[in-house]
Formats: structure tokens, sequence, C-alpha cells
């Protein structure tokens, strides 16, 4: 293999990185050649392993520096990233498989779980304001603890709905380390075993 067939099959590898991290990526490989010189090429090739374990190096470590550079602020790049790392891991395909259903699952019901936790915070809402309401208008001709009883179960379902909106956001932001964590295990599975 030359250098232009492993830059090109690297190209291949990487190109669904950010921009700015993919162009990072090719100028090193490509500077790492241009050091080496021409006579050189195949030792580098066989330094650097397959144009797949390369990129798949590379994804690892961008990774693990974009979670400890950006934090929480900048989640689609680090999504991104561990997604194509999980990709580019050198496993057998059936146990990849696997690992991307259950993983789906898990995410999946974590989601549906969070907008189910929505959907009940504004059906509480909803809930609150016509019981107040109806205590207001109805019931405070009606006698005094009838009004202040339904003034009380209104503002229970306030308090349930703050309840559950305080527990999405927590949730999502659970299965979104979840997954980072869970792809950076996974590349550093596939390293390990490669």
């Amino acid at each position: 293999m030359k250098r232009t067939e492993y830059l090109a099959q690297l190209d291949k590898y990487l190109k669904k990185l950010p921009k700015n991290d993919y162009q990072e990526a090719m100028d090193y490989f490509v500077e790492y050649f241009d050091e080496a010189g021409p006579e050189n090429e195949e030792s580098v090739i066989a330094e650097l392993g397959s144009p797949k374990e390369a990129a798949h190096d590379i994804m690892v470590n961008l990774l693990d520096k974009k979670i400890e550079e950006d934090g929480p602020k900048n989640t689609t790049n680090v999504l991104q990233i561990a997604i194509l790392s999980l990709l580019a891991a050198p496993l057998a395909i059936p146990l990849a498989l696997v690992i991307g259903i259950l993983v789906f699952v898990f995410f999946f019901l974590t989601f549906i779980f969070a907008f189910v936790l929505a959907i009940g915070s504004f059906a509480f809402f909803v809930f609150a304001l016509s019981t107040i309401w109806e205590s207001l208008t109805y019931t405070l001709g009606l006698s005094i603890p009838s009004f202040l009883l339904t003034l009380g179960i209104g503002l229970l379902g306030f308090g349930l709905s703050a309840l559950c909106a305080l527990g999405v956001s927590p949730l999502v932001q659970f299965a979104k380390n979840s997954f980072v964590s869970l792809a950076k295990r996974i590349s550093k599975k596939g390293t390990r075993h490669a």
C-alpha cells in the first residue's frame, strides 16, 4: 500500500468528523508521511497500522480531548465523536450488534421516560390551573373548607408539576453522560484487543 492509498482510506474513515478535527487529523498524517520521506513509507504504514485502526485511535483521542476540554457546553461534538469512535472500534460484528441494540433500547426507554415526565408535568400544571380556577369561582361560594381543600389540591398539582419538570433535565443529562461513557469504554476495549 502506498501513501496515497493509505491517506485515501484514512480520509474515508475520518470524513464524518467535525471539519476542524478532520482537517487537523489529515494534516497530522500528511505531515507525518512528509517527515518520514518516500523511502520510509512502508515502515510508517506498518507503524501506524491499518487506516481503520489509525482512524479509531484518532477518534478515541479526540473523544478524550473533547470531554476534557468542552465539558457540558459542547455536547453535539462529543456525542458525534462518541458515535464515530464506536463505529470505528475493531469489534466483532455480532458483539457490536448486540451492544448497539442494548444501547438503543436503554436510551430509547430513557428518553421515553423523560417524555412521559414532561407530559406529566404539563398535565399536572393544567390540572392545578383548573382546580385553582374552580376553587376561586365555584367552591368559594359554597364554604371555606371546600374552598381551602380545592385550593390545596390545586397547589399540590403545581408541586407535582414542578417535581416532574425537575426530573426531565437530569434524566436526559444522565442518558447523555452514560452514552459518552459507554462509547469511551467500548472504544478502549477495541484498542486493547487489537
